[in-house]
């Protein structure tokens, strides 16, 4: 089992160790579910739910779910077999092109650490889209697919305290970069904001690989840069 390193610690670290430190990290799973349930497709766009007691969804339960491009299987199906109350954002798409659009509450909202518009495209931290929408229960699952934006995003809902009540955290996260600057920079970036919702009792309890985004790293070895991440809040 790694063991995140301090803050200090992930400071003295090379780019290239920290970029080590993360693939192990994201090779093993923190807590054990004992029921996970595929929802959506079973390729890229579907995600893992945890079903054991505590986990299940249950009505009224609420879902946002960031970046979903054509994919909406997920969306869909959490409505279909849980009947939960199912939230779908992106900016970026033209809303005609999405299956089963009737079926879904689609919003063409991204998020991010601010309230702006970008671009032409509205963007809303989770706590503006909360009010935004009226809504005052908690969020269930929040599930993120938004291509790097989110660390930010995710930096912010945890500073607004929004993901103290959520119970299953579904991530994309990637580490993209361009420079060896900007690697060092991305990954220790990643470690604190993972260190920040292990604080919030978050443990991963499920992680694929996007092969997509393959990539051979400094020693030779083939890897990825995005990471499907389910995580359940443990008490």
């Amino acid at each position: 089992m790694i063991i995140l390193p301090s803050t200090e610690e992930l400071d003295a670290k090379s780019a290239s160790e920290l970029e080590d430190l993360f693939h192990g990290f994201m090779s093993q799973i923190q807590v054990q579910c004992n029921k996970i349930a595929r929802v959506g497709s079973h390729g890229d766009g579907g995600w893992n739910v945890c079903l054991d007691k505590g986990y299940f969804p249950m009505v009224p339960c609420l879902v946002y779910s960031f970046g979903i491009g054509l994919e909406s299987s997920f969306d869909v199906e959490m409505q279909k077999i849980f009947s939960c109350e199912v939230h779908s954002f992106d900016p970026f798409v033209n809303k005609t092109g999405i299956p089963n659009l009737s079926l879904m509450n689609f919003h063409s909202i991204g998020i991010m650490d601010r309230t702006d518009v970008v671009s032409d495209r509205v963007f809303m931290t989770l706590s503006d889209i909360r009010k935004y929408l009226n809504h005052t229960e908690n969020v269930f699952i929040l599930k993120m697919d938004i291509e790097m934006a989110e660390w930010r995003s995710l930096t912010k809902a945890i500073s607004d305290g929004e993901l103290d009540h959520v119970k299953q955290l579904l991530v994309e996260f990637h580490v993209l970069y361009y420079t060896a600057e900007s690697k060092w920079n991305v990954f220790h970036n990643a470690f604190i904001i993972i260190k920040k919702l292990m604080d919030l009792n978050f443990r991963t309890f499920s992680i694929t690989k996007n092969e997509d985004c393959n990539y051979v790293s400094h020693k030779n070895i083939l890897l990825t840069r995005c990471y499907n991440v389910h995580m359940i809040k443990v008490s």
